[in-house]
C-alpha cells in the first residue's frame, strides 16, 4: 500500500482527493482481508487503528496526523481571522463591523460598493485586519509643517481614504490566500472532517472557521453517500 506524500512536510506538496479516496479504498480492502467487519468510511479511523496495531510500519494514523499538522501551519486568511474574532465574542458594534467587512470581502461583485462614511467607520477594524501597515502610514499623514487646525478638514477626508486603503489591503490578502491555498487545502480539510476524529476536527476548526462544515453535516453527507452506494450496488446486481 502506497501512502501519497507520506513524510513530505513541504506546504507545496499535498495529496489529491483522488489519491486520498484510493488510499481509503485500499485501507477498507486491507481491513476486510484481516477480518474487520465494519470498514465503511465512517469507521475508517477505527480500521486504521486496527491496521496500525497489526502493521505498525504502515503508519496510517501518523500520515493523517501529519496532514493535520501541515494544515495547522498554513497562514490564516482574512475571512478566517474575522470568523475567529466573531467566535471569540465581540461587542455588538464590532460584530456588525466584522460582518460588514466579511460580506464585502466575499461579495461576488467586482466593484465594491459601500455607503458614504463606511470606510471611516470600518477603518479601525480594517487597520487591525490589514496588519498595521496602513495604520502606521495613517499616523504619518499629517505634514510636520502643517498646523493642527489647518489639518482638520484633510484629516476627515484621510479617515475615509485610509479606511478604503486598509480594505483594499485586506482584500488583496484574501485573494492571495484563495489563489494559493483554496483549491489545495480546503478540499483536504473537508475530507478530514468527514473522518469524524474529534481531535483533528477541533484543531482544523480553529483554522478553517467554516459554518458549512460541522460534525452533523459531515455525518449527514456520509449517510447520503452510503445510500447512493447501496442504490448503485442494487442497480448493478
Amino acid at each position: 500500500m502506497k501512502i501519497p506524500y507520506a513524510g513530505v512536510s513541504s506546504l507545496d506538496s499535498w495529496p489529491t482527493i483522488d489519491e486520498l479516496n484510493r488510499l481509503t479504498k485500499a485501507v477498507s480492502q486491507l481491513g476486510q482481508a484481516i477480518g474487520i467487519r465494519k470498514v465503511n468510511f465512517e469507521h475508517l479511523v477505527g480500521v486504521m487503528q486496527h491496521i496500525d496495531r497489526r502493521y505498525p510500519k504502515l503508519g496510517l494514523l501518523a500520515f493523517f496526523e501529519g496532514l493535520v499538522r501541515k494544515l495547522e501551519n498554513i497562514p490564516v486568511g482574512p475571512v478566517t481571522r474575522i470568523n475567529q474574532k466573531l467566535a471569540a465574542g465581540v461587542d455588538h458594534n464590532s460584530e456588525k463591523q466584522l460582518l460588514s467587512i466579511r460580506d464585502l470581502l466575499t461579495s461576488l461583485k467586482w466593484k465594491v460598493e459601500a455607503k458614504a462614511g463606511s470606510w471611516k467607520e470600518l477603518g479601525p477594524m480594517l487597520f487591525d485586519l490589514s496588519g498595521e501597515q496602513i495604520r502606521e502610514v495613517r499616523k504619518k499623514s499629517k505634514p510636520a509643517t502643517m498646523r493642527e487646525i489647518d489639518f482638520i478638514l484633510a484629516d476627515k477626508m484621510f479617515d475615509e481614504a485610509f479606511g478604503l486603503a486598509a480594505f483594499l489591503e485586506v482584500q488583496r490578502q484574501y485573494f492571495v490566500w484563495r489563489l494559493r491555498w483554496d483549491r489545495k487545502v480546503l478540499p483536504i480539510a473537508e475530507w478530514i472532517y468527514l473522518l469524524q476524529n474529534p481531535d483533528w476536527d477541533n484543531r482544523l476548526r480553529r483554522i478553517f472557521q467554516n459554518p458549512n462544515i460541522t460534525p452533523a453535516l459531515s455525518k449527514a453527507d456520509e449517510k447520503k453517500f452510503q445510500e447512493r452506494k447501496k442504490k448503485r450496488r442494487y442497480r448493478e446486481s
